[in-house]
C-alpha cells in the first residue's frame, strides 16, 4: 500500500471510533474507556508516522502547508494528553473529545482535501517513493505497536 492509502485508512478507522464513541448513550463508561484507547493509541502513531516519514518528505516542496499540519498534529496530541488527566464521566471529557474530534476531522480534510498534502504528494512524488514510503509507515506503525504493548 502507498503512504496516502495507508494514512487515509487510518483515518478512516478513527473516524470510525469517533462515530461510535459519539452515538453511544449515557453510561457505558467500560466502553467509552476502551474506544479513548483506541483513538488515542491510532492517534498517536498516525501523527509519528506523519511526522517522521510523510511530512519530512514534502516539506521542502511546501514548507508553510508541512507546518500548519505539524502543528495541527501537535494541537491533537496536546488535546489526548489532556483527556488522560480527566476521568471518562466527566462533562470535561466528554468536552474534550468533542474538540479533539473536530480537529482531527479537520485535519484530515486539510490534507486529504485539495490542496493539501495527499495531492502535494501525489504530485511531486513518484509511485515508487510512495510505495517505499508506504512500506516504511507500516513498519514504524508494527514497531510503535509493540512498544505500546510492552
Amino acid at each position: 500500500m502507498n503512504a496516502i492509502d495507508v494514512l487515509k485508512k487510518d483515518h478512516q478507522e478513527v473516524h470510525e471510533f469517533f462515530l461510535e464513541y459519539m452515538s453511544m448513550g449515557e453510561g457505558d463508561f467500560a466502553r467509552r474507556e476502551e474506544l479513548f484507547q483506541q483513538i488515542d493509541k491510532k492517534l498517536l502513531i498516525h501523527t509519528d508516522c506523519e511526522e517522521q516519514i510523510f511530512y519530512p518528505a514534502l516539506e521542502k516542496h511546501k514548507p508553510d502547508l508541512t507546518q500548519q499540519a505539524m502543528s495541527e498534529d501537535q494541537e491533537v496530541k496536546q488535546l489526548l494528553a489532556e483527556l488522560l488527566d480527566l476521568e471518562i464521566d466527566d462533562q470535561a471529557f466528554e468536552d474534550h473529545m468533542t474538540t479533539l474530534a473536530q480537529k482531527v476531522e479537520a485535519h484530515v480534510q486539510d490534507e486529504e482535501g485539495p490542496g493539501g498534502l495527499m495531492e502535494l504528494a501525489r504530485q511531486t512524488l513518484s509511485a515508487q517513493d510512495l510505495d517505499e514510503m508506504g512500506r516504511r509507515i507500516e513498519q514504524l506503525k508494527r514497531d510503535s505497536e509493540k512498544e505500546m504493548a510492552a
